[in-house]
This record gives structure tokens, C-alpha cells and sequence, in this order.
């Protein structure tokens, strides 16, 4: 019997080397005034900055960089930005960066239309009445597709925790991918990028909302990451290579921004909250893991991972093909120069408690093809200690 599947994403995407040149000529369809977002901490390319703002001075009515916020932007941040937002009159804003870059130019975009603080948001019903201004986004480096994503977070840094939404009105209107930004990061960002892609991919796989469309879209972004990122690590000139890693990342987005993300995803989120653990580390320090945990309930959906991984799965059992793929993801992390352990990471064990009450209370959490309480997270944070 068929069943219906359901796929939303009304993104413009532009992948091609110096896409951020034309940035302003089709930004102008969108809107006339942006306010540019950009975290200091995210800028690996600050020239590539200076010309996003020029393609936008030339053909809007001006663009506003705002650039006031530390790195993972709290609560009254993001409400001093909406305040700068509403009296700069802009009507479109733009993220430039990664992941907290992301995040905050899609809040920033909510609550300038809105009467409301972002600490209130919470405790209050959404979706907001006011549909957000529209949110364009232009990633500096892979970021496991989070620039394609409707779901935002807001963090709280008096009690070091987030509030994870989502807003389908939040999805960007353009996402510009420049593969040539990419060239400024160290081995070791583009290694940890790629392995959060890989993380991020096999979660839209195994997610309770996943379905063909997405399951198709981030099988394709996996062999795409294991077929070019070591390739661009070994050859950095390689723009074919590096154009397939970024395209990886926002297959990888487009898959799970209809899936959406699960355990593994809250697990580190949680983990990187409460231990300032670089967050696509954390992915992929926990994806092996959160794998075992989940493999005798989707063991299935592991047989195409460990394909999509060039496994060699013939003549054994479906289960045997599963571990396989936990294998296949733990090759490809030691290649990467991963970490296998939190406690390489100056992770107290004490703390695995507290991580794993943070991230019982992530709402991805629910997305996990198996169902488990807080006290199943800190078995698996225990072993992945």
C-alpha cells in the first residue's frame, strides 16, 4: 500500500565558485535592506565578508553588518540584535558563518516581528503570530547543512541549556554556497566538519520522520563526503572535490530539515552546551555510539548506510551488514584523526549525568527510532567515555 510522503523546501540555492559576488543581485528580489549577521569567532574569511557587502551595497538599498555578538549568542543578545534590526528597517536578514551564525540570524528574524523576548519564547505558543522577515544564509565552511534548516535555537547562558524550535516559515529564501570560502580552513576544521556531515546524514536516515525523498538525499550526501573530503584534504586546490563537500552538506540539509535530527544531534548539543566541546566534534565523537544503541531497531536503514559508506555487505546476515556500518563510520573517523573518546576531550565523567538530562529535554530527542529515558543517555555517554 502506498503511503503518502511529505517534503517541504523552498530554498533558492546557488553553489558555484564566487557565488557570493551576485549575492546582491538576487538578494534585491527578496529584499532591499539586510541586516548581515556574522559571529567573530565564525569568520575564517573576513575578505569574503567585505565582499558580500559590496555585491549588497551596489544593488540594495544598503546592508547593515552587525557583528555585535560573541560566539553562541545568549538571550538579551538576540534581543538587542532584533531591536537593531527593527530600527535599522531592514527586511531581510542574512547569516554569514556557521552554525551560531545560523541560528541567530533566523531568531533575529522571528522576533523583530514579534512582541517578544527570546527568553519568553519557551513559555510561548508558536508558532509566533508574525511570520519572521525572510533569512538568507552563506555558509564560510560545510556545516552538516544547518544554513538550510528551519529549526532555530535560543541559549541561555545563565543556565547553560537552549530552546530548540522549529518555524517552516524559517526556511531561507537563498542559501549561497562559495566553495572557494572554504579554502581558509585548517585540516582539522574541514575534518571535523566533514565528520559532523557524516554524523548529521546517517541521523536524517534513522529518524522517525525520515522517508524516501530524505533517505535518498542524505545517502547521497554520505558518498559524497566519503568519496571527496579526504581528496581535498590531500589536494586543497582539488575545486572539484571541495565543490562535492559543500554540495554534502546542504544535501545533508535538506535531508534533515524535513526529518529532522535525533539523539545524537541532542546528545552533543547538550554536551557542547554544558562543556564548550566544539559541537561537530561532539557529533562525531558520540555518532558511533548513538549507532549501536539504535541498530537492532533500524538495522535496515544501516545495510544502505554501509553501502553509501563502500562496505562490503554481500553473502551476511541484515544484522551483520548493520555493524558493518558502524564499522564503516568508525573507519572513516580514523582516517579523519577523530577522537574516539569524550575523555580525550577534558570531559569530566561527573558530567555525563548533566548531559544527559539536557539532552532528554532536547525535543529531537523524540526522533530517535527507539525509544529511551535520561538514564539510557548516560549509558551511552558512559560508553562512548
Amino acid at each position: 500500500m502506498f503511503e503518502w510522503v511529505h517534503y517541504q523546501f523552498p530554498a533558492r540555492i546557488f553553489i558555484e565558485k564566487n557565488a557570493t559576488h551576485k549575492i546582491g543581485t538576487l538578494v534585491k528580489e527578496v529584499g532591499s535592506r539586510a541586516l548581515l549577521v556574522a559571529l567573530k569567532s565564525e569568520m575564517s574569511n573576513p575578505d569574503e565578508l567585505a565582499v558580500i557587502k559590496t555585491s549588497l551595497d551596489k544593488y540594495t538599498s544598503g546592508c547593515i553588518l552587525y557583528d555585535d555578538m560573541a560566539s553562541r549568542p545568549g538571550n538579551k543578545e538576540l534581543d538587542t540584535a532584533a531591536h537593531f534590526a527593527k530600527q535599522s528597517r531592514a527586511d531581510i536578514i542574512i547569516g554569514y558563518g556557521g552554525r551560531d551564525s545560523f541560528h541567530a540570524a533566523k531568531a533575529i528574524a522571528l522576533l523583530c516581528k514579534n512582541d517578544v523576548f527570546a527568553e519568553d519564547l519557551p513559555h510561548t505558543a508558536l508558532p509566533l503570530k508574525r511570520a519572521p522577515l525572510p533569512v538568507a544564509q552563506v555558509p564560510a565552511a560545510p556545516s552538516m547543512g544547518e544554513e538550510t534548516s528551519p529549526v532555530f535555537s535560543v541559549y541561555n547562558p545563565e543556565t547553560r541549556s537552549a530552546f530548540f524550535s522549529q518555524d517552516y516559515r524559517l526556511f531561507p529564501a537563498i542559501i549561497f554556497v562559495d566553495p572557494n570560502i572554504t579554502s581558509t580552513l585548517s585540516e582539522g576544521e574541514l575534518s571535523r566538519a566533514g565528520a559532523a556531515n557524516v554524523a548529521a546524514a546517517v541521523e536524517s536516515i534513522l529518524s522517525r520522520r525520515a522517508n524516501d525523498i530524505t533517505t535518498s538525499i542524505a545517502l547521497r550526501s554520505l558518498d559524497l563526503v566519503q568519496k571527496n573530503l579526504q581528496q581535498v584534504m590531500k589536494e586543497p586546490g582539488n575545486m572539484a572535490a571541495r565543490t562535492n563537500v559543500s554540495l554534502a552538506s546542504v544535501l545533508c540539509g535538506m535531508a534533515h530539515s524535513n526529518s529532522m535530527l535525533g539523539l545524537c544531534y541532542s546528545i552533543a548539543s547538550a554536551t557542547s552546551l554544558l562543556t564548550g566541546l566544539e559541537f561537530h566534534l561532539a557529533m562525531a565523537l558520540l555518532l558511533p555510539h548513538v549507532m549501536e544503541y539504535n541498530l537492532t531497531t533500524s538495522a535496515g536503514r544501516y545495510v544502505q548506510i554501509a553501502r553509501a559508506l563502500d562496505e562490503d555487505i554481500k553473502d551476511i546476515t541484515v544484522i551483520e551488514a548493520a555493524i558493518k556500518a558502524v564499522e564503516g563510520v568508525r573507519k572513516t573517523y580514523l582516517e579523519l584523526k577523530i577522537p574516539q573518546r569524550l575523555s580525550e576531550s577534558e570531559i569530566a565523567k561527573e558530567d555525563l549525568p548533566e548531559i544527559a538530562e539536557l539532552a532528554f529535554r532536547i525535543p529531537m530527542v523524540k526522533n530517535s527510532p527507539r525509544d529511551l529515558d535520561k538514564n539510557e543517555i548516560e549509558t551511552i555517554l558512559i560508553a562512548a567515555y
